[in-house]
C-alpha cells in the first residue's frame, strides 16, 4: 500500500514532464526518446498507484480511427523484407508517438476553468497559469522556437559553417551555408520552421494581449528568417501557401503586409535565393531530378507491392527499383513525398487511415477557427488549419515527418487540437 501511495504521488509530476518533453523535442531527438519513456513510465506507475481516471476526451470512433491506423501499422511489418529492423524501427517510434498521445489525452487535460476571464490583480505570469494546458503546452512549443531559430541565425552570421553539406556548389555558386540549427538538416529544419510560422501567426493575429503578440511576432520574425537560410525551396512553398491561406480565410488586410515581406526576403537573401528560386524553372536541377526519379520508383513499388512494402520498409525494396543514383550503397530511408511514402509502406489501407485520421484533426480545427468564442481557442483551430496547409504543401516534395521529432510533434498538435475541441463544448 505505501508503494501504491508513493505511486500515486507521481501524479502531480507528469505534466510538468510533458511541458520539459515538449520543449526539448526539437533540441535533441535521443534526449526527447527518452522523457518521452521516463514520462510514460511515470504515468503508468501513476496509475496503477490510483491517480484520478480523467474524463474521456475522443469520442469512440475518434478513438477506433487512432487504433484502425496502429493496427495496420503494425500488420505492415508482415510485408517488409527486413521484418526484424521494421520491427525495432515500429518499437522505438511508433512507441514514442503512441506514448506521447496517451500522456496528452490523460494529462493534457485539465478541468475546464473560466479561462476567458482574467484574474483579479493579476500579472502576465498568473494569466498564463490560468490557461488550460493545451494552450500552455503550445506555448513551449513557441517559446523554445526562438532557441532553434536563433541557432540556425547564429550559424548563418557567427561562422559556423557547413559548406559542402547539402550544398552544390556548381549549380549555386553563391550558396555556401544552408542552416540546419538543432535538427537534422536544413529541410527538417524547414518544416519545423513551417509550423512556427502557422501558429504564430494565428496567435499574434488573434489574441489581444500585447505580450503574447510581441513574442508570437518576434517568433514569427525569428522563423521566416531562419527559413530564408535553410534554403528549403518546397518549405518556402509551403509557407507562402499557408500565409496566403490566412490572408483568404481569415484577414484580407494581411496581404498587403505578406507580400511586401516576401519583397523584403527575397532582398535579404540575395543572389543564393534567386538562384534557388531559378533553378526550378530552368530544368537543371539534379535535387528536382532525383525527387522525380524517387517519385517514378515508388509508382512502381506501389504498383508491385499494393499491400505495402512494411513500416520502414521503403529502405529495402527502394534499391531493386532504383534507375537513377549510381551509388548503391547510399540508404534511401523514403520517398520524398509524405503521401506517397505511406502509400507504399503501408498500402492503400494505411494512406486511407492516416488521411482518415488527419482529416479528423482538420475538420476539428475547422469547428474552432469558424464557431468558437474563445479567442485562444479560435487561435489554437486556425494554427492548426495554417500548419496543415504547410504541411501538405511542404510534404509534396519531402517528407520531413520521417523524422521522429517532427512524427512527435505532428501527434503532438492533432492531439491538442481535439483538446481544444472538447474545452470548446464548455464555452459559455
Amino acid at each position: 500500500m505505501q508503494l501504491k501511495a508513493r505511486a500515486q504521488r507521481l501524479d502531480k509530476y507528469i505534466y510538468p514532464l510533458i511541458l520539459f518533453t515538449v520543449a526539448i523535442i526539437p533540441l535533441h531527438q535521443e534526449v526527447a526518446a527518452t522523457a518521452v519513456l521516463l514520462t510514460f513510465l511515470g504515468a503508468l506507475l501513476a496509475r496503477w498507484g490510483g491517480s484520478p481516471q480523467q474524463p474521456r476526451i475522443l469520442k469512440k470512433w475518434q478513438q477506433g480511427v487512432l487504433y484502425l491506423l496502429l493496427l495496420l501499422a503494425w500488420v505492415s511489418l508482415h510485408f517488409s523484407q527486413n521484418q526484424f529492423i521494421s520491427s525495432c524501427n515500429f518499437v522505438y517510434v511508433v512507441g514514442q508517438y503512441t506514448a506521447m498521445v496517451y500522456l496528452l489525452l490523460h494529462y493534457g487535460w485539465q478541468k475546464p476553468r473560466p479561462f476567458t476571464k482574467r484574474v483579479p490583480g493579476g500579472n502576465w505570469r498568473h494569466q498564463l497559469q490560468n490557461l488550460p494546458r493545451p494552450i500552455q503546452i503550445l506555448g513551449v512549443f513557441l517559446l523554445m522556437s526562438l532557441v532553434v531559430s536563433s541557432v540556425g541565425l547564429a550559424q548563418k552570421f557567427l561562422g559556423v559553417t557547413a559548406e559542402g553539406i547539402w550544398v552544390d556548389p556548381q549549380q549555386f555558386p553563391d550558396l555556401k551555408v544552408r542552416v540546419f540549427s538543432t535538427l537534422v538538416n536544413p529541410n527538417i529544419l524547414a518544416g519545423y520552421l513551417v509550423l512556427v510560422i502557422a501558429y504564430a501567426t494565428a496567435w499574434g493575429t488573434t489574441l489581444r494581449e500585447k505580450y503574447v503578440r510581441i513574442g508570437c511576432g518576434l517568433a514569427g520574425v525569428l522563423a521566416t528568417w531562419c527559413l530564408l537560410y535553410t534554403y528549403s525551396r518546397g518549405n518556402w512553398l509551403a509557407c507562402v501557401a499557408l500565409l496566403l491561406a490566412f490572408c483568404l480565410f481569415y484577414s484580407w488586410k494581411a496581404l498587403l503586409p505578406v507580400i511586401l515581406a516576401g519583397g523584403v526576403g527575397l532582398a535579404v537573401g540575395g543572389a543564393a535565393v534567386w538562384q534557388r528560386l531559378g533553378s526550378i524553372l530552368n530544368g537543371q536541377d539534379t535535387s528536382i531530378a532525383l525527387r522525380m526519379a524517387y517519385f517514378r520508383s515508388t509508382k512502381w513499388i506501389i504498383e508491385a507491392f499494393p499491400w505495402g512494402v512494411g513500416w520502414y520498409g521503403y529502405r529495402f525494396v527502394y534499391p531493386t527499383y532504383n534507375y537513377y543514383l549510381a551509388d548503391e550503397s547510399v540508404i534511401m530511408y523514403h520517398c520524398h513525398n509524405i503521401f506517397l511514402n505511406v502509400w507504399a509502406e503501408l498500402g492503400i489501407q494505411g494512406l486511407l487511415a492516416f488521411l482518415l485520421v488527419w482529416g479528423m484533426f482538420i475538420y476539428n480545427a475547422v469547428q474552432l477557427s469558424k464557431t468558437s468564442k474563445n479567442p485562444w481557442l479560435l487561435a489554437m483551430g486556425r494554427g492548426y488549419v495554417l500548419a496543415s496547409i504547410g504541411i501538405a504543401v511542404g510534404g509534396l516534395t519531402d517528407h520531413v515527418y520521417f523524422n521522429t521529432q517532427m512524427g512527435l510533434l505532428f501527434w503532438t498538435l492533432g492531439i491538442l487540437t481535439m483538446l481544444c475541441k472538447k474545452l470548446s463544448t464548455f464555452e459559455a
